[in-house]
């Protein structure tokens, strides 16, 4: 699903655009969190690396998954067809913004359950 993280990514940062055009908001979380639990200061540069790329295509895979599962049921056909016939990137992520699914409330609500699977219930400090 990885197709449908990155059009739901160009939505978020279509909404995002004046906040935070130039750091990537996805990315900026994940180190937030990783620095939260002081991760990042005991493993090398090359493990970090590894582990915020990790986190964030687990993040990507879990909105993508709830931007599908808000999908009303007459717009799901009309996803799978554009992803059988490899729709570009554009018509995929505008397809999801006129779908009538709030997509910047999926994925901050998918964000702050990620955080908390991560740190715990309403955790932001690692504690």
């Amino acid at each position: 699903m990885l197709f449908l993280g990155n059009a739901c990514e160009g939505v978020i940062k279509n909404q995002t655009e004046g906040e935070n055009a130039v750091n990537d908001p996805f990315t900026t979380f994940i180190k937030e969190m990783l620095s939260a639990k002081a991760w990042n200061q005991q493993v090398s540069d090359e493990v970090k690396a590894q582990l915020e790329s990790d986190l964030r295509s687990r993040l990507m895979d879990q909105i993508d998954q709830a931007v599908i599962e808000a999908l009303p049921d007459d717009k799901i056909d009309g996803l799978n067809e554009l992803l059988d016939r490899e729709a570009s990137a554009e018509e995929i992520q505008q397809y999801v913004a006129t779908s009538g699914v709030d997509v910047q409330r999926v994925t901050t609500e998918t964000m702050l359950r990620f955080r908390d699977l991560y740190l715990g219930p309403g955790d932001t400090n690692g504690q």
